[in-house]
């Protein structure tokens, strides 16, 4: 066995938050091979009397994916929090099992062989202003009627789908926490702020896509949960890309969770903007202080189809 725990990377150079962590790793059972990414990715093998999830909580790390390797090992990929490090975590039974789980780690996610067939951008990839409001974005998105769409834009598709089904929610905020944290406005209007989702057409449809999303991203964030913000009063027909039509009429608006505050007003999709706008101006006409959007992706306008 390899002697005790190892770690690549200077304890200088991890934060202090987290040294705690790497020596409570030392007396975890099992081995493993920990590979952390400069892009908060970072990849797992271990024996199946690893804990590996306890040890990922502890670090606040989110773990996507976990999958029997064989009957010995799992394998697995995830998000690290925004303070990770290049570098390796590992207690192995010799050199050679090191090597042989390197290998097989970095051909299953650093080739172009990919798992599943989802993006990990931790990344805002572009903002913009609509109606006057800074507004973030981090995927563009391609409708799926679109032709000779790349593969990595296919993944951005498949994600919004599932999170538009009520799936992926403690992925998708885990993802949105680590893009928000590192901007200025976060660390400007944090202690102020309040998250408010642009609601779904039906009680249903909003229920399943933001009630668990808003609680794990407002907790991640430490501010207010505001999905009880609005109420939606009675079902309405789908009217996103429409233009010129009243899409809070069936709205209930709740002003005790944002008079006075910052909103950070989250949705999955932004195409024309109009549902931004029309939320934003009576979030501010009722009393909020300032509001920002925050999209998962953007709808990229094609001149031909």
């Amino acid at each position: 066995m390899i002697e005790d725990l190892h770690i690549s990377v200077p304890l200088s150079e991890v934060p202090e938050a987290q040294v705690g962590n790497y020596f409570t790793l030392s007396r975890m059972p099992g081995e493993f091979l920990i590979i952390q990414k400069p892009d908060n990715t970072f990849y797992f093998l271990c024996s199946r009397e690893c804990d590996i999830v306890r040890i990922c909580e502890s670090f606040d790390w989110y773990i996507v994916s976990k999958d029997a390797f064989n009957d010995r090992l799992s394998i697995g990929i995830g998000l690290a929090d925004k303070e990770s490090i290049d570098g390796e975590v590992y207690r192995v039974q010799d050199e050679a099992t090191l090597s042989l789980w390197r290998d097989i780690l970095r051909f299953t996610f650093d080739s172009d062989f990919v798992r599943r067939f989802f993006p990990y951008n931790t990344r805002f990839k572009g903002k913009m202003r609509i109606d006057g409001a800074l507004c973030f974005y981090i995927h563009d998105y391609y409708p799926t009627r679109c032709k000779g769409i790349a593969v990595e834009d296919r993944k951005t598709s498949n994600l919004v789908f599932r999170f538009k089904e009520g799936q992926q929610a403690a992925l998708v905020a885990k993802i949105f926490s680590l893009c928000i944290a590192r901007m200025p406005f976060y660390k400007e209007k944090a202690a102020n702020a309040v998250l408010i989702p642009i609601p779904a057409a039906t009680r249903e449809r909003n229920a399943a896509r933001f009630a668990r999303f808003c609680s794990l991203l407002s907790r991640r964030l430490k501010i207010v949960d505001g999905f009880r913000a609005t109420w939606i009063r009675e079902d309405r027909e789908q009217m996103k890309g429409t233009h010129g039509l009243d899409k809070l009429s069936n709205l209930i608006f709740h002003p005790v969770y944002f008079q006075g505050r910052d909103v950070f007003l989250v949705d999955d999709i932004v195409s024309t903007g109009e549902n931004f706008t029309q939320m934003k101006r009576r979030l501010m006409q009722l009393g909020a202080n300032s509001v920002t959007g925050l999209f998962l992706e953007r709808t990229v306008k094609m001149g031909k189809e």
